[in-house]
């Protein structure tokens, strides 16, 4: 790997390329930058380089790296979103931090990210969480079972539910990496699942807002864009191979 200042330029590249295959306005695309188990000066260099979105998938490590230090209140802005399974009785260390979150996978923890939000004064954007790949190891939101789910939602006034995410397969039934092709399929699904339940939403409900698909990482991310990606959570292709933090 390369400097984090060569990987972005590939990287960029390679989102250019992906959306020009697809037909697709670059500007549509986001990329969260993911420094999972890199030190928090990684991401404060991803910022000079003009990096606006950063993921985080540990609320420890988010803790200790977010907000990041050396970034002069006036200077420019930056959002992290948590991307990581979400735990009840860490919600509260996380929303403070994390304008975002791209991990609830039920009902029962998005109402409690609506309570807690609302408790501390505080309003979310919020992905729901599909298992498009429908592996047993995944949390999210079963693709068949989803519409019927959200077909009749209390009102959500401290979330605004922007869109759904899901991850490509681990592996294939025979136990080899998937490549990327194999997650294409995953994809499509969830945009035509955003299709949906965009469709059937009740105007002015809780779904008014979804928009967005959260999809791809460093193996699939291309993909991803091409079958219609707004964000792609990108770690390794930027930041390179993950040691342990510290």
């Amino acid at each position: 790997m390369g400097s984090l200042q060569e990987n972005f330029s590939a990287v960029r590249a390679r989102i250019l390329a992906a959306c020009a295959r697809a037909g697709r306005d670059p500007a549509e695309v986001r990329l969260i930058w993911v420094s999972k188990n890199h030190p928090r000066e990684k991401a404060v260099e991803a910022l000079s380089l003009g990096a606006r979105y950063f993921g985080e998938n540990r609320v420890q490590e988010a803790l200790e790296k977010f907000p990041l230090p050396g970034v002069p209140a006036d200077g420019p802005g930056y959002e992290l979103h948590f991307i990581g399974r979400m735990q009840k009785n860490k919600i509260r260390k996380v929303l403070p931090l994390a304008s975002a979150i791209h991990s609830v996978d039920s009902l029962e923890l998005l109402e409690a990210v609506d309570r807690i939000a609302g408790e501390m004064g505080l309003r979310r954007d919020v992905f729901l969480q599909v298992n498009t790949s429908r592996e047993a190891a995944k949390g999210g939101f079963e693709p068949e079972a989803l519409p019927t789910a959200l077909a009749h939602l209390p009102p959500l006034p401290h979330c605004r539910i922007v869109g759904l995410m899901t991850m490509g397969p681990i592996e294939t039934p025979s136990g080899a990496p998937a490549g990327p092709e194999k997650a294409r399929a995953c994809f499509r699904e969830l945009k035509c699942l955003l299709r949906t339940v965009k469709d059937g939403a009740v105007p002015g409900g809780p779904l008014r807002d979804m928009a967005w698909l959260s999809m791809g990482m460093s193996g699939d991310f291309e993909v991803a864009i091409e079958e219609g990606a707004h964000f792609v959570r990108v770690g390794t292709a930027l930041f390179g191979a993950r040691g342990t933090q510290g």
